[in-house]
């Protein structure tokens, strides 16, 4: 059995630190046949190091924003209080699976880590990017789709989803430069927002906006492949 790495976030509750991730993740991995592991935040370059050492694929987690300084940009007045250490353990782990080349998947903050540890930038708040109509921030429940995404017919999202896709959105910040290596395979039509991307080499990087964990979990199983493109 694979074991899917899923790293962690921290959460400061009833006078502790607390590491962990929303129940989704591990369920999705379960559901495909592999063992989740999650990853407690660790800035020790050897720990994140030995982390994937024993993965044999990453899911880079959704959470707060990304700091600007890491693209080059001062803080917008939208965008959240920093978060150092869980920046610097994004930046550890994806270093450490990139040089082991396993599947990384990316998802929301994880996409939008992923990008900037190539390269890439964000626009820091969906305002900065332009004029939206739909939902980027839905109000409904969030496994709940609320609108669509167009995806590229020749990529490796296309061959596990297919062309379009309904999906949920949980997000107020969006890729704006494009990382190295990687090429754009969905977008919003309404928008033109990207969706998603994934490397054009053999790393294996998939990042995705939406949250195809909260869907699966729930049911939706048109989000089932993205999951078991960990397990090739």
């Amino acid at each position: 059995m694979k074991v899917i790495g899923i790293s962690g976030n921290r959460k400061f509750l009833d006078g502790f630190n607390r590491d962990y991730v929303f129940d989704h993740y591990a369920r999705c991995i379960e559901k495909v046949g592999g063992a989740p592991l999650i990853l407690p935040i660790t800035t020790n370059k050897e720990v994140a190091k030995t982390y994937v050492d024993r993965i044999d694929a990453l899911i880079m987690t959704g959470g707060v924003d990304v700091n600007p300084f890491l693209y080059g940009e001062e803080f917008a007045a939208e965008t959240e209080a920093p978060f150092v250490e869980r920046d610097t353990f994004d930046y550890l782990l994806i270093e450490a699976a990139l040089e082991k080349d396993i599947p990384i998947l990316g998802i929301c903050r994880g996409m939008q880590i992923m990008n900037v540890y190539l390269g890439g930038s964000l626009h820091q708040d969906l305002k900065y990017y332009g004029e939206t109509r739909i939902q980027h921030v839905q109000k409904s429940s969030h496994h709940e789709a609320v609108h669509l995404v167009e995806i590229e017919k020749d990529s490796t999202l296309c061959t596990l989803i297919g062309e379009k896709q309904k999906v949920n959105s949980v997000h107020h910040q969006a890729i704006n430069k494009l990382g190295e290596g990687l090429a754009v395979s969905a977008t919003s039509p309404s928008d033109g927002i990207i969706e998603a991307y994934e490397s054009v080499d053999d790393r294996r990087i998939l990042g995705i906006q939406w949250h195809p964990e909260m869907m699966f979990a729930e049911g939706n199983n048109e989000m089932e492949n993205i999951f078991r493109f960990l397990l090739k």
